[in-house]
């Protein structure tokens, strides 16, 4: 028995993401925040209410969001974002290529 590819569900729903990944690097002492735009195809959606209940208590009530894409995207677990105006801390990125995609759990992150 094989597993169908989950890629497959992705055609129709893809739409372009653009994320600015944020780093920071230190210059004469001071802190220098650079973003770097990430563009690529996916889907973005909302945290299942499942999913969220197995997350950190105190972290449940901010906004977390899932990305699915075809392509791995630029971003690394502890990557800091922003999306769309919101800034997010990349929490989760799940290698599922075997099935054709890859998802990446993110947390809006409060300054």
């Amino acid at each position: 028995m094989t597993i169908p590819k989950i890629q497959v569900a992705l055609n129709g729903w893809e739409s372009e993401i653009v994320l600015n990944k944020i780093t920071t690097t230190i210059v004469d002492y001071e802190p220098v925040k650079t973003p770097q735009t990430i563009t690529f195809n996916g889907v973005v959606q909302p945290l299942t209410a499942e999913a969220l209940k197995l997350k950190p208590l105190d972290s449940r009530s901010w906004e977390w969001l899932m990305i699915h894409t075809r392509t791995q995207a630029e971003i690394e677990t502890n990557d800091l974002i922003e999306y769309k105006g919101k800034k997010y801390k990349v929490m989760a990125k799940n290698d599922y290529s075997e099935n054709g995609y890859y998802e990446y759990h993110l947390v809006e992150k409060y300054e």
